[in-house]
């Protein structure tokens, strides 16, 4: 920024890594050489715990500057106690998520919460923010590309699973790799079929990919395709003469390797160099046509120029800039924010004049509700008037805004936009805990009927909803329905793709081939499970029965979805865009904020649906003895229906997420289970338990197990019913186990090859490696192990970058281009190789210029978290 250099580092102490801070270096006489040490902006934005035990694998990653003046930090998943801004202002976060903080290191907030180890953002001109975000954690959280909308709830780890209604989706989901730094581009020298897109860095993949965005709602859909290679790319940049600069990791392992990774120039074909002048340097008028210009770059610099000289005297040419129709969207949004930055509150009256524009009033809405200081200033009627608005967009910032006035009178605006909507598209049906049982059992299987209106195609997925593998499961009698009545029998259709976790897709049969129980028609297959049908002309409607086939000691769990198939897995509402309810969920965020107690309680005995149901949306995330006590008079009160929502949300209540001090984090592969990591009892976990051993004994038996079902759902121990199982013995697990003890662990703990087939797919190792023969090659091909020792293989596993597969290989062209992957065939003309996704690349001979061991990939953790009887079945399998 100008003479300033912002650093996002590590601290030391003896010498080693110990704590994380945001730096200023400042070159005041502009000789290149920083005048002084550096200042602290930030310090304490780290978790010194990890940090210093495990690396900075899952630590704070990066930060990026908005044209909005804020500098955006992404928080990995080990969070941070106690980071304290140049103001004194102190912030926490559970968990990783997006803060933000201004350039001189005052106003530190949260701007969202509940990703796992996100690296980086793209800002885009409009202060859209996106991210690839980093690495599965093999428990069905795949890299994903999401939409970060303020103040939204993104649901890792506690949410994704069994609570997506509770949290924002992402807007699609792409399998193995490690999202990490992540570029918008706007820069008039690149051609159009590379600018003004998103572009993703993925670690994992050595790719850069290309995110192409379409509007939807007040967020969008995309679709990702290819832009680029770079040896497990670390971080991408532009310059403002439009040069790209790609930091690539190349080998360099999980602690770092002096002699390995490098930077790569990227330019545009007739690229021409066009100096760029320091804003420092820059007249007024020089600053203000960089406003007007065509790069994002130069009108950042410029606009933090003038907030840097605090130059009012260009208020009245940025309101030129603003009107004047001739100049871009983005230039005009560029000067609404600098507007801001310069005249705080004074800039509320330009801004409801700005307003006018329907182009601009979403931008008018943030604006005056996008610093607190501000916010509380904010001109409420307007705000109000603003969730009203044709837009969606400007709907949802102006719920933003409301959110971040402080003003508890705004909330009664709120509580019925709180009323989520019914999930449209993705109907889902879940499945509980229970013993596998004839088709006729009573609580074996779910009805499933869903509206076809508007599908394109049919997609039946199952998902496993347990860790344990007793996932087998079948859609009996699955029929369609057309407006003429006809029915179609899926099972005598053929089917356009599918594919299951194990096993095979069979008709009639389960996924081992077995007769279906009672000889039923349908289709078994075993979770994670994917068929894609084609949909006749006519259809109206789908009807099945959902069934698990095997489930030993009652521990199977499954979850049905029937969706379009427009989520390329098509599969899960966490990682499907619903623009539909992000309004509602931004209402309920900004109640939350406000502390809107009142109101939710005021809601709550509203005879207006709407209202009663944004008040039970919020009521859910408030642990407040007044709110429960309003809960159970409304439920006295209340028809049998009305009595059976209360309930649940009361059970949610029962217990809340402990209080964080920085010294846990959930590992790399934690209990998604939700709806709390590390759950307590609370004040008002007495009340809820009084009103739900009452109520439960209303209810007829069928209620009854569906009310305990809802209670192990939210972990809501009520005596009697759902008690709290006591800790049991430790158990040993290889993360905390020495490689030499391991090998020994392997003769006391004998291993069974059975189990290990499933231990192999909860690590999760079919991500990046085929474990079949007949499988598609992607990492080295695990199926050749079988010839290794068992302490080679534990030695692979353990220290994965000391044993590399002689077919894993970079392979570097004469142009300079690189490949890396697993050689699956060579002959005297070419080489096909495999990269990590399994997609083959095929290259001449002659193009070869070296050939080197590929960088290790794998994760040095990955199977931190087994039990050393998982271990040893886990050797004896491979």
């Amino acid at each position: 920024l100008g003479n300033k250099l912002l650093v996002l580092h590590s601290t030391l102490k003896d010498g080693k890594p110990h704590n994380q801070q945001i730096s200023v270096y400042i070159d005041a006489n502009n000789d290149g050489v920083a005048d002084g040490p550096a200042k602290a902006l930030v310090k304490g934005i780290g978790n010194p715990k990890f940090v210093q035990s495990r690396g900075a694998d899952h630590c704070t990653n990066n930060i990026r500057l908005g044209i909005d003046g804020w500098v955006y930090i992404s928080v990995g998943d080990f969070g941070f106690v106690g980071a304290e801004g140049s103001d004194g202002k102190k912030l926490s976060m559970h968990g990783g998520g997006i803060v933000r903080v201004r350039p001189d290191g005052s106003e530190i907030e949260t701007f969202i919460h509940g990703t796992r180890n996100v690296y980086d953002v793209a800002i885009d001109p409009f202060m859209n923010v996106f991210t690839r975000e980093n690495t599965n954690d093999g428990v069905g959280w795949w890299v994903r590309f999401s939409h970060y909308i303020q103040s939204g709830e993104y649901g890792y780890p506690s949410l994704y699973t069994n609570f997506p209604e509770d949290m924002l989706p992402a807007l699609g989901e792409y399998g193995s790799g490690s999202g990490t730094g992540n570029l918008f581009l706007q820069e008039p020298q690149w051609p159009a079929k590379y600018n003004n897109k998103a572009l993703m860095g993925d670690w994992g993949r050595s790719h850069i990919y290309i995110h192409e965005l379409k509007p939807n709602g007040a967020s969008f859909t995309n679709q990702p395709v290819d832009f680029i290679g770079s040896s497990q790319i670390a971080d991408l940049d532009v310059d403002g003469s439009g040069r790209m600069y790609i930091a690539a990791w190349n080998g360099a392992g999980y602690e770092g390797n002096p002699s390995k990774g490098y930077v790569d120039r990227i330019i545009p074909q007739g690229w021409k160099y066009v100096p760029f002048v320091k804003s420092s340097k820059q007249s007024e008028a020089a600053l203000l046509n960089l406003l007007k210009s065509d790069s994002q770059t130069a009108r950042t610099d410029a606009s933090q120029e003038f907030v840097k000289r605090k130059a009012k005297s260009v208020v009245a040419n940025l309101r030129k800039i603003i009107s004047d129709e001739a100049n871009s969207l983005e230039s005009k949004v560029a000067c609404i924010y600098t507007l801001t930055q310069l005249l705080g509150e004074e800039s509320h009256k330009d801004l409801i004049k700005i307003a006018e524009d329907k182009d601009l009033r979403e931008h008018a809405v943030r604006c005056m509700g996008d610093r607190l200081n501000v916010a509380k200033l904010a001109d409420l009627n307007f705000l109000i008037g603003a969730l009203s608005d044709s837009n969606p967009r400007v709907q949802v910032a102006a719920a933003v805004a409301l959110g971040r006035t402080g003003k508890k009178e705004v909330a009664s605006a709120l509580i019925t936009l709180a009323n989520p909507p019914t999930l449209a598209k993705i109907e889902q049906v879940k499945i509980g805990s229970y013993r596998s049982m004839p088709i006729a059992g009573v609580n074996n299987f779910a009805n499933i009927k869903v509206n076809l209106t508007g599908y394109k195609a049919l997609t039946l997925t199952v998902g496993s909803k347990g860790d344990n593998g007793h996932d087998h499961a079948a859609w009996i009698n699955p029929t369609v329905i057309t407006k003429s009545g006809e029915e179609i029998d899926l099972t005598k259709q053929k089917w356009l793709s599918a594919k299951a976790g194990w096993g095979k897709v069979n008709v009639n049969k389960d996924c081992t081939g077995k007769a279906l129980a009672n000889n039923a028609v349908g289709i078994g297959v075993h979770a994670q499970s994917v068929v894609k049908f084609a949909l006749p002309q006519g259809a109206v409607s789908f009807t099945a029965k959902g069934i698990m086939t095997q489930g030993s000691k009652g521990l199977g769990k499954v979850e049905f979805v029937v969706s379009d198939g427009s989520s390329k897995d098509g599969a899960h509402p966490h990682s499907t865009p619903n623009a539909d309810i992000i309004l509602s969920h931004i209402a309920r965020q900004a109640l939350l904020s406000l502390n809107a107690e009142e109101t939710v309680i005021a809601g709550l005995k509203s005879s207006v649906s709407t209202e009663v149901g944004g008040a039970l949306s919020t009521a859910k995330f408030m642990h407040s003895e007044a709110v429960i006590d309003a809960l159970i008079a409304k439920a006295d009160a209340s028809s049998t229906d009305l009595k059976k929502e209360i309930a649940h949300v009361l059970l949610r209540l029962h217990q809340r997420e402990n209080d964080y001090d920085g010294s846990t984090w959930w590992q790399t592969r934690p209990n998604p289970h939700g709806p709390y990591y590390y759950e307590v009892s609370w004040s008002g976990t007495e009340k809820i338990d009084a009103y739900i051993s009452k109520y439960i004994n209303t209810l007829s038996s069928k209620e009854k197990t569906t009310l305990i079902a809802e209670m192990k759902r939210n972990k809501a121990y009520v005596p009697g019913f759902n008690d709290r199982k006591a800790s049991g013995p430790v158990v040993v697990t290889v993360g905390k186990t020495s490689i030499e003890d391991l090998v020994l662990s392997l003769e006391k703990n004998k291993g069974k090859a059975k189990k290990g087939r499933k231990v192999i797919n909860k690590v999760g190792c079919v991500g990046c490696h085929n474990v079949m023969a007949k499988d598609v090659v992607k990492g080295p091909d695990l199926a050749k192990l079988g010839k290794m020792t068992k302490a080679d293989i534990v030695e692979a596993i353990i220290k994965p970058g000391a044993t590399i597969a002689k077919s894993w290989k970079t392979i570097t062209l004469n142009d300079g281009t690189m490949h890396m992957g697993t050689e699956v065939k060579r002959d005297a003309k070419e080489v096909i190789l495999h990269n990590i996704g399994g997609i083959p690349t095929k290259i001449a001979i002659a193009d070869i210029k070296a050939e080197a061991a590929g960088p290790p990939l794998m994760s040095l953790h990955l199977c931190d978290s087994l039990s050393l009887q998982e271990f040893a079945d886990l050797i004896e399998y491979i």
